[in-house]
């Protein structure tokens, strides 16, 4: 019978406490719902504009991120202030719990924090770049905070440290539309060069993924002991396929030469025997 008088007054308080503050549940739902509305156009406009091309998806995803966190605390002062809990004691307990936590942590933490505002703000790579890093191709696929996400060529998702790629040389192969790749082959002194220099142009006509201008061109880059080192440069478009293309380039390179009948293990034998 007490626990039933106990519940009863329970919910007689909360009756009462919702009559007295009615008005202010009211304001404060109409204001949420709003929000939401504002919330959700804001979203779409971001994504319009990133379908547009006008934004970026890195730039995009920073401006969605802060939507969304601006949004919380919006949320959290306006249901403090309906339930009557005064914000300065809000703030209070948030300082107080940022400057313990703060305290606890690790230096990296905060340095990769640091980190990521400074990639975030300088943008020396965007979502969605290629990058040659730590001697592997990847994919950007987010930059947090703290870590920034990337996908190997093995379909890995790897997380990275911000504060480690700021210490990193990066190579950003999706800055420019065309880049140039080169092929190094060793063939024997007794060979003409203007007749490499031809088979190895001529070998570049069998990979179509290679743009006709700039042209492909062969340079004489060493004269080792044990034969003659030509480089074969060429240009191409799609960066994203840079290796599987250079694959391409190498067989073409070899059927070229079987055909013309050059052997090229030779120089690498009398290297080895040397």
């Amino acid at each position: 019978m007490a626990e039933d008088v106990s519940v009863l007054g329970f919910f007689v308080d909360v009756y009462g406490w919702i009559d007295e503050n009615i008005l202010g549940l009211i304001t404060t739902g109409t204001v949420l719902v709003a929000l939401y509305i504002v919330y959700k156009f804001l979203i779409r406009e971001i994504d319009r504009l990133k379908e547009k091309e006008v934004l970026d998806i890195s730039t995009a995803s920073l401006f969605k991120k802060i939507l969304k966190w601006t949004s919380y605390i919006i949320i959290s002062v306006l249901i403090f202030n309906t339930l009557g809990i005064q914000i300065d004691f809000f703030l209070g307990l948030w300082v107080l719990a940022g400057g313990t936590i703060i305290g606890f942590a690790s230096m990296n933490t905060i340095g990769n924090a640091l980190a990521g505002l400074i990639i975030m703000a300088s943008r020396p790579f965007k979502i969605r770049d290629r990058l040659f890093f730590q001697d592997q191709f990847v994919i950007v696929e987010d930059i947090d905070l703290i870590y920034t996400r990337m996908r190997t060529l093995d379909n890995v998702v790897i997380s990275v440290p911000n504060q480690l790629i700021l210490e990193s040389v990066i190579a950003n192969q999706s800055v420019y539309d065309i880049i140039r790749r080169r092929i190094v082959v060793t063939i024997d002194y007794s060979e003409k060069p203007e007749r490499i220099k031809e088979i190895l142009l001529t070998s570049t006509k069998d990979v179509e993924e290679i743009i006709a201008e700039p042209a492909p061109y062969v340079w004489i880059t060493d004269f080792p002991n044990y034969a003659m080192e030509y480089t074969l440069f060429y240009y191409i478009g799609d960066t994203q396929k840079s290796q599987m293309i250079d694959a391409k380039v190498r067989e073409a390179v070899i059927n070229e030469f079987t055909k013309n009948g050059i052997d090229m293990s030779t120089p690498n034998l009398i290297k080895s025997m040397s």
